[in-house]
């Protein structure tokens, strides 16, 4: 089995407070070093609280009756991102949202920027201005995205926006240089070069 670089990370949440919001349900991708799948991993998580925006992800309270807390499968996630580069739709969602579960279930793992590959950023380097959400990307390159909000369908369609940009990429066909993401930093093409494995440097 080839050695994966990647974990392409979905997470769906009961909301969009950090502080206040917990993750309901992950899935993990890892993809080999030519961006083939080698491994999916997903799994439901129980909040300790009522799930929340049911409209948006479709999971209720009895869907996750039974699922494990985040403490449970704290380290089996951290197993599954460490030593590689973590690749995201809106990654400092995904990251912050984790960190805090992470510290709440009082492991000291913490998932670093310099570690993770934003795709909805790169798409500012890929194509034209417009829709940079999952979806609308998806639409703009001709993906058939499975179910909207779930994590391991959205996970699906965002190793394969990545895919899509490699190519680019080695085709030498970006829209910008550079660019600025949602917060006005600096975005910079093939971001999957330039990423560090995470938690390799702590071996």
């Amino acid at each position: 089995m080839s050695q994966s670089a990647y974990a392409v990370l979905d997470i769906e949440t009961t909301g969009l407070d950090r502080a206040d919001d917990r993750v309901i349900e992950i899935a993990v991708i890892h993809l080999d070093s030519d961006f083939s799948e080698v491994l999916r991993w997903h799994t439901l998580i129980h909040p300790g609280r009522p799930t929340g925006a049911v409209h948006i992800h479709g999971l209720t309270d009895e869907h996750l009756t039974g699922a494990p807390s985040f403490s449970d499968v704290a380290s089996e996630l951290a197993d599954q991102l460490r030593g590689r580069r973590i690749v995201a739709h809106n990654a400092k969602f995904d990251r912050e949202f984790l960190n805090g579960e992470f510290a709440r279930a009082g492991l000291s793992e913490r998932i670093d920027e310099d570690s993770c590959v934003c795709t909805m950023d790169q798409s500012r380097i890929y194509l034209e201005p417009g829709s940079h959400s999952l979806r609308g990307l998806a639409t703009r390159l001709n993906i058939t995205p499975g179910q909207a909000h779930r994590s391991m369908s959205d996970a699906l369609t965002c190793a394969e926006i990545l895919r899509i940009f490699v190519d680019l990429e080695d085709s030498g066909l970006r829209y910008a240089d550079s660019a600025l993401n949602r917060d006005d930093a600096e975005v910079l093409p093939a971001q999957w070069k330039r990423a560090r494995r995470w938690g390799a440097f702590h071996e």
